[in-house]
């Protein structure tokens, strides 16, 4: 692999260790000023915390209570940004927010937030918020329970694809020039004349190997304790990370037309939001004091879960309706002021932890280009190094140039849609795989219907598993959502021109996919 010889050969400026969103956003960021940069990640891009988010780009209407306000102003004017620099990634999306006499905020505490959110938006706001009274509530959304409903806010915010966002920008910071390589982790670290060189083990190829740079930027979201006690053994936790759950439900069973803000009967906010044949149901915000290489859903999570939905819109779930789960670590920073995870600020730091070395923590998916820029500054002056102006709230994350011919005549919009919406520009790829071989042009399955063409293209995007694949590049709804056997095979098959898999290989893929799917609940009959 290029990467990893280049990695083991040459010395950095700067070396990145996690890619997560953030990580990647400071590879690009140091490689577009000119610094010779490095990222690795121990696993698969995005596979941590950057690809189990709520999927949205959002200022946080609920930090408005905490009032952080410049916490809220900064991720709306970053919103705007991303909006702008990866269009087809993050998308401007009404929400609706209802109101009922007795229970959590009143409708005047509601309107008031959202005046004070499009306030806070100024320029960069995505539409005037309105609020209905209870006939026009449910007129918009006729699931809403008509007892004690005083009405409904709707407001402006932004869907992303998370994973596809990190994959992107470590994409774009490899066309700056920084090298980078996944399932390679770091191992002990030594600090000498010339910066820190630490050991990395290559996951894929069973070795290990020093990488040399001037300055480590640690961006591992959850597992950054654990790297910083490496460059500073004695150094007291920083984060203390909860537990986000969210559970997958059929459309059918819960048919919500808008995202929708909800609260629990605790009085927690979460969300139900419609997504193509699936309603996603989230997140829960709980202190854990696990491993954080152990996580899951629990059954708790799940019925806590279901439970408010069912509460909130006065209906019922069962376990057996739910077709998949996803958990993630957020990794907040540390508050000795509060032990409630809805208390603690979203704020992120920028810790030096040892000379050479610094830590990026806590922060927003939202906010990740800002933070990004935030350490690599801190990171020029420390060097005194002579560094090209951080451009990435300009530059696109895909390049227009990419772009070619449209899609050939007859394409299916659907998938014509999708694709744009996965590869930007670059679905021109895509459209000429098409016209090149209509049978590229077909669904594979009707349970995961991307095409053959599509499989390719995501495929070479340092893809190493299935998984890959499928949860992040592909972007179905993570969580062990049900996909027959039939179909994965025939992914992993469109797949193998690019990966170079063989047959035995491919099923191996297969098997270890659905293994590490099922999570919950059981597998479906059809799909054992």
């Amino acid at each position: 692999m290029e990467a990893v010889e280049r990695l083991a050969a040459e010395a950095f400026d700067i070396v990145v260790v996690g890619g997560g969103v953030t990580g990647a956003g400071v590879a690009r960021d140091a490689a577009l000023r000119g610094m010779s940069t490095a990222l690795v990640e121990a696993g698969d891009w995005a596979a941590g915390t950057s690809s189990r988010s709520t999927k949205f780009a959002h200022g946080g209407l609920r930090y408005l209570e905490t009032l952080d306000f410049g916490l809220v102003k900064e991720a709306l004017a970053e919103r705007a940004t991303l909006l702008s620099i990866a269009p087809h990634l993050a998308r401007a999306t009404p929400f609706l927010i209802p109101a009922y006499r007795g229970r959590a905020r009143p409708a005047w505490e509601l309107e008031v937030g959202l005046r004070l959110y499009d306030a806070l938006s100024g320029r960069t706001r995505l539409g005037r918020h309105a609020f209905l009274d209870a006939d026009g509530a449910r007129q918009r959304e006729p699931l809403l329970p008509a007892a004690g409903l005083a009405g409904a806010g709707v407001y402006w915010d932004a869907r992303v694809r998370d994973a596809r966002l990190a994959i992107e920008t470590v994409a774009d910071a490899r066309r700056a020039g920084a090298v980078t390589a996944s399932y390679c982790a770091l191992g002990e670290v030594e600090r000498g004349e010339a910066g820190w060189s630490g050991e990395v083990v290559d996951r894929v190829a069973g070795r290990s190997f020093a990488v040399q740079g001037r300055a480590w930027v640690l961006a591992a979201g959850p597992w950054s304790d654990g790297l910083r006690r490496r460059f500073a053994p004695g150094a007291p936790p920083l984060l203390a990370p909860t537990k986000g759950v969210h559970v997958v439900l059929p459309r059918a069973r819960l048919p919500l037309r808008d995202p929708t803000a909800l609260f629990a009967s605790d009085g927690r906010l979460f969300f139900a939001v419609p997504d193509g044949a699936w309603t996603y149901v989230g997140t829960t915000d709980t202190a854990d004091s696990r491993d954080v290489d152990d996580l899951a859903a629990s059954e708790a999570d799940v019925a806590y879960l279901l439970d408010a939905a069912g509460d909130a819109l006065g209906t019922t779930f069962a376990a057996a309706d739910v077709a998949g789960t996803w958990a993630g670590w957020r990794p907040l920073v540390r508050d000795p002021g509060t032990e409630d995870p809805d208390r603690v600020s979203r704020e992120d730091v920028v810790e030096e932890t040892a000379p050479g070395a610094w830590t990026i923590a806590g922060g927003k998916l939202t906010t990740y280009r800002a933070m990004a820029e935030e350490v690599v500054d801190r990171v020029v002056g420390a060097l005194g190094i002579e560094a090209r102006p951080c451009v990435t709230a300009r530059r696109p994350l895909v390049p227009p140039e990419l772009g070619g011919g449209g899609p050939p005549r007859g394409a299916e919009p659907e998938a014509v849609a999708r694709a744009r919406e996965l590869f930007g520009p670059d679905a021109d790829d895509v459209f000429a795989r098409w016209r090149d071989d209509s049978a590229s042009a077909g669904p594979l399955g009707a349970d995961l219907p991307f095409t053959a063409a599509e499989v390719d293209r995501a495929a070479r995007e340092m893809v190493e598993t299935l998984d890959d694949l499928v949860d992040r590049r592909l972007l179905a709804l993570p969580g062990g959502l049900p996909v027959s056997p039939g179909t994965l095979a025939r992914i992993a098959a469109a797949a193998a021109p690019a990966v170079g898999w063989d047959a035995q290989r491919q099923a191996a893929e297969v098997a270890s996919f659905r293994a590490g799917a099922a999570r919950w609940p059981a597998r479906p009959a059809d799909c054992q």
